[in-house]
């Protein structure tokens, strides 16, 4: 029948095309059948015997790929003048080698970069304050048990607050009143100004601007004063003059704000444009802190958060050599924060750090603890001995 149709069929306008009557019914049927089995897999290909051929490695940029990914930190700081970025650089610039890649970000500040860590993909860690953990932490904001899904690295360096006014102004308390700049809504210095600011009992009519143009306007009368949080010297500062006619403020330390800040003091080696000669100003500090995730500890995020601990501690003398920024001289990385877990990894390296010291001091460097009840001894003869160097620091 479908020999039938292929004959009778028309030929082709402008052919004389002939169906060739040696094609059968059967060789139709066979070729339909076989086409019919390829299609459903039933005929199978041949193997050839012998080995086969050697995989594939992959492609170069494959490799590149991998390698980036398995190594690379980000570390989430602030703007290019804050001090945030500037020990992050020399992160970057002393850590960096083929089996580790510490990626600086430019960041908005110590209470944004809580967020980053928290819900930025891609931030493995941040630098914040201690102020903005507390704050954080009894607001409930972000999280009502920040203190279980974030984790400290270390406690770094005092950020001093610094008031900067016109000459005109003589006191803080004379800014009552007065336009004074917090820096960006939702800075870590509008919180924390605002705190201090209101344990003072002082009122002022806060304005939010950026550093740069918060001291244009206090030079064009404008504002009265601008308040920022940093480790000094202040990089914000540099570009003043002496003869912008500014001048840092002192902050009287009261029992109240003694029971949150730090005191602290700024020199007129450090701001020869805005403190006379001879004179240091009196003010309070908050503690910067590297902090990230509460990652599980089988996790790729552990792997390369721990990677970078363990680089930073052992690579840690480096830091207080210059060219490094002055900051690195205040840093104590066994410093503790009062209820905050730190790191694992960072927690391990310091207690092995701990027991070393120990050992070496007591005795002579090596242990040979023979037995069970030997080592229990040790044991209960460190920590002891460990608690009670922490009482003393």
């Amino acid at each position: 029948m479908i020999c039938q149709q292929i004959e009778r069929a028309p030929p082709r306008s402008g052919h004389n095309l002939r169906v060739p009557r040696l094609i059968s019914i059967r060789s139709l049927l066979i070729g339909v059948a076989m086409m019919s089995m390829f299609a459903s897999g039933a005929v199978a290909v041949a193997q050839v015997p012998g080995p086969q051929p050697a995989r594939t490695p992959p492609r170069l940029e494959e490799q590149w790929k991998a390698k980036l990914n398995a190594n690379t930190v980000s570390i989430i700081a602030g703007s290019p003048e804050e001090t945030y970025l500037d020990i992050t650089h020399d992160l970057a610039v002393l850590l960096n080698d083929d089996n580790l890649r510490i990626l600086p970000i430019v960041g908005m500040g110590g209470a944004q970069n809580i967020r980053d860590v928290l819900y930025l993909k891609g931030v493995d860690i941040g630098i914040t304050s201690t102020q903005m953990l507390r704050y954080f932490a009894s607001t409930g904001e972000l999280s009502t048990a920040l203190d279980q899904r974030l984790n400290y690295i270390a406690r770094m360096f005092p950020e001093e607050m610094h008031v900067v006014a016109g000459r005109g102004v003589k006191t803080i308390e004379e800014l009552n009143g007065k336009k004074v700049n917090f820096s960006d809504s939702g800075s870590s210095t509008q919180i924390t100004a605002r705190d201090v600011f209101g344990l003072l009992g002082i009122a002022v009519s806060e304005v939010n601007l950026s550093q740069a143009d918060a001291i244009t306007a206090i030079k064009n009368g404008e504002i009265a004063a601008t308040v920022v949080f940093s480790g000094k010297p202040a990089g914000i500062f540099s570009h003043v003059s002496a003869n912008d006619n500014l001048h840092l403020l002192e902050i009287p330390i009261t029992r109240t704000l003694e029971n949150v800040y730090s005191p602290a003091q700024l020199e007129q080696t450090l701001y020869p444009n805005l403190i006379d000669k001879g004179q240091t100003i009196q003010t309070i500090a908050v503690d910067a802190v590297l902090i990230t995730n509460n990652w599980q500890p089988a996790s790729d995020r552990y792997r390369r958060v721990a990677k970078f601990v363990e680089a930073l501690f052992s690579r840690f003398a480096e830091f207080k050599k210059p060219p490094r920024h002055p900051k690195w001289q205040e840093v104590d990385l066994s410093k503790e924060l009062p209820g905050w877990q730190r790191f694992p990894a960072a927690q391990e390296l310091l207690q092995q750090a701990k027991f070393d010291e120990f050992r070496a001091k007591y005795h002579g460097g090596s242990v040979a603890a023979q037995s069970a009840t030997e080592k229990q001894r040790l044991f209960r003869e460190f920590r002891d001995w460990s608690e009670g160097e922490g009482k003393r620091q």
